[in-house]
């Protein structure tokens, strides 16, 4: 079996197909989850749900959820990822907006006010500094209806106990697999960083080549996210669940659990 080899910052995401086969399985359970939070917390609709994506990705959710009849708008930085959100609404003969921007600075389509936003699985530990994220936050809230809800997901870190840690998914389709590894080096408490690799190992026409990512995420302790959140008081907490996304069960912002999925309303 031949092998090949590629190493930078933006590999996985420089490979759009791939990537999006790692978190197939979660977008209905992600998609269920965006629709039960309206039902339950969102404001009163006059028509088809409005959607907003910051770091929309491949825009799995975008297709799910414009699929369903809500509208959606998303971005990304990365130029790949657009190219194929912008292709597969195209491909199912759905609507939808995309563009290129960054999380720390986007701007909106002129007039775009949206029913809920959402950023899921620590997308918004990319931004490394308290400045940008909380100019992320403001211009979230800002894109948002009164009353329209921001659902943001990321990963606690509890400095008294950091060991590496080792995550794995699997992706198939016809005549392809795709194994994707991540490890998270201890955090680095002064610095508020915490080293990250992920390595996906693509196997396709009987030929494997593996991806190789390396970047740092922004940490976030309890006490810090909570820090966060009072610079940013356009939005309120109304509760936090975690990433089984089951909307029966309910979390405190604590190291109970480190996945936090944090239901925010615009004031």
């Amino acid at each position: 079996m031949n092998k090949s080899s590629e190493k930078s910052a933006t590999a996985w995401y420089d490979s759009p197909l791939y990537y999006d086969m790692v978190y197939a399985d979660y977008t209905p359970k992600e998609t269920r989850c965006i629709e039960g939070i309206m039902k339950k917390h969102g404001p009163v609709l006059d028509g088809p749900m409005r959607v907003f994506e910051p770091a929309c990705g491949s825009g799995r959710l975008l297709e799910s959820l414009s699929a369903r009849g809500h509208v959606v708008h998303g971005f990304d930085l990365n130029k790949h990822q657009v190219a194929f959100a912008k292709n597969r609404l195209k491909a199912k003969g759905l609507k939808g907006r995309v563009w290129r921007d960054r999380l720390q600075d986007f701007s909106l389509p002129k007039g775009a006010r949206y029913d809920v936003a959402h950023c899921f699985v620590s997308t918004f530990k990319y931004i490394d500094t308290e400045a940008g994220a909380v100019s992320a936050l403001r211009r979230m809230a800002a894109s948002l209806r009164p009353d329209g809800l921001l659902l943001l997901g990321l990963h606690l870190t509890d400095y008294k106990n950091t060991p590496p840690d080792h995550e794995r998914w699997i992706g198939r389709k016809p005549g392809v697999r795709v194994v994707s590894d991540t490890w998270s080096a201890p955090a680095d408490r002064k610095a508020r960083k915490e080293a990250m690799r992920t390595r996906m190992r693509i196997t396709e026409k009987g030929k494997t080549r593996v991806e190789e990512t390396l970047w740092d995420f922004r940490t976030y302790s309890p006490s810090e996210l909570k820090a966060l959140l009072t610079k940013v008081p356009s939005l309120r907490l109304v509760v936090c669940h975690d990433f089984h996304y089951d909307l029966t069960s309910t979390r405190k912002i604590d190291m109970a659990y480190s996945d936090v999925l944090l239901v925010l309303r615009k004031a």
